[in-house]
C-alpha cells in the first residue's frame, strides 16, 4: 500500500522501489547518469517524488504524468 493512502509523512520501500523505477527509466530515456550530481538529474528525481505524492501511484500514471511535464 502506498503512503500517500495510509496519509502520513514517508514513503514506503515500495513507493522507494517505484520511483526508482520511474526515475532510472527516464534517465536513461535522456540519456543522462542518474548517478549524477548535475541539476537537470536532481530536478528529475524532484519531480518524479512531487508527481508520485500528488497522486500519481503507479508506474504507468508515473511514468505517463513524468513525460507529460517535459522537463
Amino acid at each position: 500500500m502506498s503512503s500517500l493512502n495510509k496519509r502520513h509523512p514517508g514513503f514506503y520501500p515500495s513507493d522507494l522501489k517505484l520511483c526508482q523505477r520511474v526515475f532510472d527509466q527516464v534517465c536513461s530515456e535522456r540519456k543522462l547518469d542518474p548517478r549524477s550530481s548535475e541539476p537537470d538529474v536532481q530536478r528529475l528525481a524532484a519531480t518524479v517524488f512531487s508527481l508520485f505524492e500528488n497522486g500519481c501511484s503507479n508506474e504507468t500514471e508515473l511514468l505517463e504524468s513524468f513525460r507529460r511535464t517535459r522537463q
